[in-house]
């Protein structure tokens, strides 16, 4: 079972690697928009640092803003105030319109417009292209037009991988034949709808345009494009002397504020014009509902001039976000080696921490590149990739350790009670299937985080430190009169009064559980000078009628006991650990005994799947300390019940801080929520736990 084990891991192990691969080359798009929030924390992780770009001082927007759309009345404004504006732009380098001139107004506004851009010589004429017609292209428009295109480009295949588009909206003629040149303004949204990245071309009617920002740079440096093309788009893409490869696209650096100045500025003369000498300006709206929203990573609310004025920029200095699949690759390799060989080490809590650590490292090595370099790396595929490595490693380290316990327990699962051998004896008939109800107390022990310290130790050492306990509290069972019901693994189910009758089956049993309780202390102290992990274990004791007798089939049956006696006994072992106590029992097994014990009411409860209240008694071992605590706590108690929970609360700390009365801890918490929200009338002191 270990070799399979072994040859499962290495096969699920190398399978999710190559899906993980395998999703990297080729990305699913609904979980590139369930991860493309992740990525995009980068920018928030900069911006939270303050190591956003600055922007340039030569590049700037001249803004259709709110300031300006008061003073000048709603947009469009009439052409011969724009031909003002622009008319003031004069001596800057490059003027770009995110803006476009579609439809005729007076022949004397458009052509102020035209003589005034015609008269700049500086002005490049936005346009966009659509899917659907909105009016119909003369011959003269797209003469205009052709005379924006990029002209040195080689057609590496009989396709082109651009976006096509059948239809344009150009400027009227009477304001085209004044351009510099044109650019279309459009811009494509990823998968999610955000605009990460900027096109560098489009295609339309066979003719291949340059953005409008790429146009102003080509404008603004005088150097022209090259382009070699291929089925994909762009293979080579050379400006002067930037060259890219293999992308139709900038992923956009986006700069830490806009250099901006309002439109009404620069038209009152606010602004003196020598101030644009040889400065790039793009002009557009700004101003809520006229301009085009792009939401972007940094900002929802993005103006679509933004997203051109920041192309500006990357492209002028080169700061555009670059990409590279080696170090993609080497971190999701790297993510998935050291997870992997995380995995392997035995100790539960070092792991997570070196979990950690990998996810740490990550986080730190994609966001210092991105900080440093203006590095774009690929952050949720190596996050994935360490997380699923890890989760798989940890479901098969907990299958393990679950098969091996079941194969534990199946060696322990043979003991028999002698009491039950010499009553088959004297009555063989006793063997057949069925069963009678009587009135039993059930005993049910469990060894408290087993499936960890399982984890921690070797199969030898777990079956020695098995063997170790189990044996005294078998025997301390058995000499009490108790049946060995069964093993569940590391637990133990004990009956008192099944099958021979027994007159004190309650006091038998609290007995054993504190019998059980000093031989585990005796096991502890054995345990650890050997190097082995000491336990702690909770008892849970419960007294009521449940059908006993030989339960199964003619094949194989044993001699059990179920009901909800039986269950209710589990489930007050259950809460030792929420009491952080070794021994609860029930108000009916306390009604059965006939000894005294050190004994202290704990709660009053509604467990899981019962519906009556039950009261719960912690058992204590009979010592002067002890006598203490129990006094102490059943003050402490006496205000809780009745709604005095200030001091009922200053009473359980003194027990926490006198004797260290875990129990009291519990109570703590209850009287401050009490105190914060006082409880109803109907309050009766009862508390439902809603976990086994």
């Amino acid at each position: 079972m270990k070799s399979n084990m072994k040859y499962i891991r290495i096969a699920g192990l190398l399978g999710l690697s190559l899906l993980l691969l395998y999703t990297y080359f080729s990305p699913n798009v609904y979980l590139t928009k369930i991860l493309s929030g992740l990525e995009d924390t980068k920018f928030a992780i900069r911006k939270k640092l303050d190591k956003e770009p600055l922007p340039r001082e030569d590049v700037l927007v001249v803004t259709i803003d709110e300031k300006s759309v008061n003073k000048l009345g709603r947009w469009p404004w009439n052409r011969e105030v724009v031909g003002q504006l622009i008319g003031n732009l004069s001596e800057a380098s490059i003027v770009s319109l995110d803006i476009v001139f579609s439809e005729k107004t007076t022949e004397e506004e458009d052509r102020a417009l035209g003589d005034q851009i015609a008269d700049n010589e500086n002005v490049i004429l936005g346009f966009f292209f659509r899917f659907d017609a909105s009016q119909v292209i003369t011959e003269e428009a797209l003469s205009y037009l052709e005379d924006c295109t990029v002209i040195r480009y080689k057609q590496l295949s009989n396709s082109i991988g651009l976006d096509d588009y059948p239809f344009a909206e150009a400027n009227i003629p009477a304001i085209a034949e004044g351009g510099l040149s044109c650019a279309p303004f459009n811009t494509k949204p990823d998968v999610d709808g955000l605009f990460r990245n900027y096109p560098l071309i489009w295609l339309y009617k066979g003719y291949i345009f340059p953005s409008l920002g790429l146009q102003t740079v080509r404008y603004h440096l005088n150097k022209d494009i090259n382009l070699e093309l291929d089925e994909d788009g762009i293979n080579k893409f050379t400006l002067g002397e930037l060259t890219l490869t293999d992308t139709n696209f900038l992923r956009v650096n986006f700069h830490k504020h806009v250099n901006e100045i309002s439109a009404l500025d620069v038209i009152e003369g606010t602004v003196d014009p020598s101030y644009f000498e040889k400065k790039i300006v793009l002009i557009g709206p700004t101003e809520i509902g006229i301009y085009d929203v792009r939401p972007t990573p940094i900002d929802t609310l993005t103006p679509g001039v933004y997203l051109h004025y920041n192309a500006v920029l990357n492209l002028l200095d080169r700061s555009f976000l670059k990409h590279s699949k080696a170090i993609d690759l080497s971190l999701i390799i790297a993510a998935i080696i050291f997870s992997g060989l995380a995995s392997l080490l035995r100790s539960v809590t070092l792991r997570v921490i070196l979990y950690g650590l990998i996810v740490a490292a990550i986080f730190t090595v994609v966001n210092a590149l991105f900080i440093l370099e203006a590095m774009w790396l690929n952050l949720s595929m190596p996050l994935l990739s360490a997380l699923l490595i890890a989760s798989l490693s940890e479901l098969l380290t907990y299958l393990k350790s679950e098969t091996q316990t079941t194969e534990i327990k199946k060696a322990f699962s043979s003991y028999v009670s002698p009491d039950i051998v010499k009553n088959i004896i004297k009555n063989p008939d006793s063997l057949k299937l069925g069963g009678e109800e009587r009135e039993i107390t059930v005993l049910f022990s469990d060894i408290r985080d087993f499936t960890s310290i399982s984890e921690r130790l070797t199969p030898t050492q777990l079956v020695y430190l098995l063997n170790s306990l189990l044996d005294p509290l078998t025997e301390t069972i058995l000499n009490k009169g108790g049946l060995l019901d069964k093993y569940i693994g590391d637990a133990i189910m004990a009956l008192f009064n099944a099958p021979l009758t027994m007159e004190d089956h309650a006091d038998k049993a609290v007995l054993s559980s504190i019998e059980m309780i000093r031989k585990i202390e005796e096991v502890n102290r054995r345990m650890e000078e050997e190097g082995i992990p000491s336990v702690k274990i909770g008892i849970g004791i419960h007294t009521g009628i449940a059908t006993v007798g030989n339960m199964g089939s003619k094949l194989r049956f044993d001699y059990t006991a179920i009901g909800d006696t039986v269950n209710l006994s589990s489930r007050l072992e259950g809460l030792t650990k929420i009491y952080d106590v070794h021994i609860i029992m029930s108000e009916a097994t306390k009604n059965k005994l006939k000894r005294e014990y050190l004994t202290r009411k704990i709660d009053v409860v509604k467990v899981k799947g019962k519906n009556e209240p039950i009261t719960i008694y912690h058992v204590m071992d009979n010592t002067e300390q002890n006598r203490k605590i129990k006094a102490g706590f059943d003050a402490a108690m006496g205000c809780y019940y009745e709604r005095r929970f200030e001091e009922a609360k200053k009473l359980f700390n003194a027990q926490l801080n006198n004797y260290n009365d875990m129990t009291s801890s519990v109570f703590i918490k209850r009287c401050i929520h009490y105190i914060n929200e006082a409880p109803g009338e109907s309050w009766d002191g009862v508390f439902t736990h809603v976990n086994k």
